[in-house]
């Protein structure tokens, strides 16, 4: 017994100092090879592991279609009565702290299924579904339909692009601690899960941590592709204009070629912006209510500009 006991007890350290290793990372996907498998075993200090924690059922890298460069990451069709399970597992390290925001494209073909859910723990044992299962095209019926079965809202429909890259952007505030986590998903720049809803299901059930994404190939009919993944440890959301006027801000004008101009009824404290992976390419302190801001020297694109007042914030999104 006593000797079981502490087996749990290791099993418990090596979970824990196995996923530690996971900090902020972009992934392109263009170190692969086509049809090279993807996958490491926990502990490597990589983010693509698997459902069994020895690569046993990988996800592959793949040529056949890229949101940039050549390469994606591919979740085949699965058929579990024949034993071919493909289960790959994106770890996000286990947090329970701190903010944090993952990025990535993602493509559905149009007669095809695809499939994730949210883990609370990696390497994964038994499984501990955060918000239920995230759907698209469920049993490939609904083109362009996609559903969060079981979040803090119930369950959520929400509408995606089918046969095209769309990206997908999730954020996590736990810098009050796991019990009091809340969370925001985007597809396709539409909210789905608003700001500062609660990390748990409709129960509230609140999680072990922030594990990973688990994206299971749930049937046959599954098929789709990961590209450009960026995970950050910050997390904003795109709040839109009314919280922009609840916070007397203007930001103008979108789009924009060279100067953006901030304006507010109180002083500004600072002003971030950042690129649609989720990475800064600008931050300044103002003090002042009103800053342009020079922006002819960054590509073409979708960012997000941050202001803060006073340490209230507001974020919207603009297009150069």
């Amino acid at each position: 017994m006593r000797n079981n006991y502490i087996l749990l007890l290791l099993m418990a350290c090596y979970t824990i100092s196995a996923s530690a290793q996971i900090s902020p990372f972009t992934d392109d996907l263009e170190q692969y090879s086509d049809g090279e498998e993807v996958c490491y075993l926990p502990g490597n200090g990589d983010w693509w592991i698997d459902w069994f924690s020895d690569c046993s059922s990988a996800g592959e890298a793949s040529n056949l279609t890229a949101h940039s460069g050549l390469i994606s990451f591919r979740v085949r069709p699965s058929d579990a009565g024949a034993g071919d399970v493909v289960d790959p597992v994106l770890d996000l390290g286990n947090k329970i702290f701190g903010t944090w925001s993952l990025s990535f494209w993602f493509y559905v073909p149009l007669d095809r299924e695809a499939y994730f859910n949210i883990q609370g723990v990696t390497p994964i044992a038994g499984g501990e579904w955060v918000v239920g299962n995230i759907f698209f095209n469920q049993d490939a019926q609904n083109p362009g339909i996609g559903l969060i079965d079981d979040s803090a809202l119930g369950a959520v429909n929400f509408d995606y692009p089918p046969q095209q890259w769309f990206r997908i952007y999730m954020g996590w505030d736990i810098s009050g601690g796991i019990d009091s986590a809340t969370w925001f998903m985007e597809v396709d720049g539409v909210s789905v899960i608003p700001c500062g809803t609660a990390f748990t299901d409709a129960d509230g059930t609140i999680p072990t941590g922030l594990g990973g994404l688990n994206f299971f190939s749930i049937s046959t009919d599954n098929e789709y592709f990961i590209d450009d993944v960026s995970y950050t440890d910050s997390a904003f959301c795109s709040l839109g204009i009314d919280d922009l006027n609840d916070l007397g801000v203007s930001i103008y004008p979108n789009p924009v070629s060279d100067r953006l101009n901030i304006q507010a009824q109180e002083a500004i404290s600072s002003v971030t912006i950042y690129n649609i992976m989720g990475q800064q390419v600008y931050v300044s302190d103002v003090e002042a209510v009103s800053t342009s801001i020079d922006m002819s020297l960054l590509p073409q694109g979708t960012y997000f500009v941050e202001v803060d007042i006073d340490g209230k914030k507001a974020v919207d999104k603009i297009i150069k």
